[in-house]
């Protein structure tokens, strides 16, 4: 595995949502969350080819695999030299392939 890297897109995402769920449900389970999308990470970084693909844009195949406990996914794509980039985080009602078009790298 040549590397993990995470979008701006992704950064910001993980940013808000974890923001949500401190005003929503207290400290306690934002640090949950976070420790969550640390552990999904790793397990995507290890075995990118076991998530499931989501779809193909502008030549890109995304995959996504689920955030234990919480209603997220995280979505990524692998580069030729086996990087994985974390694109996207989606929360249930969020149109995520609207949210690529304009954050792609």
């Amino acid at each position: 595995m040549s590397g993990l890297k995470r979008s701006a897109l992704f950064k910001r995402q993980l940013l808000e949502i974890t923001r949500s769920y401190r005003q929503r449900a207290g400290s306690e389970i934002a640090l949950k969350f976070v420790d969550q999308v640390e552990e999904s990470t790793r397990f995507v970084v290890s075995k990118p080819k076991a998530c499931p693909v989501y779809t193909h844009l502008e030549g890109k195949e995304f995959r996504k695999w689920g955030v234990r406990d919480f209603p997220v996914s995280l979505f990524f794509r692998v580069e030729q030299d086996g990087a994985v980039i974390l694109e996207a985080l989606y929360a249930h009602r969020m149109n995520i392939a609207s949210r690529f078009q304009g954050d792609i790298e």
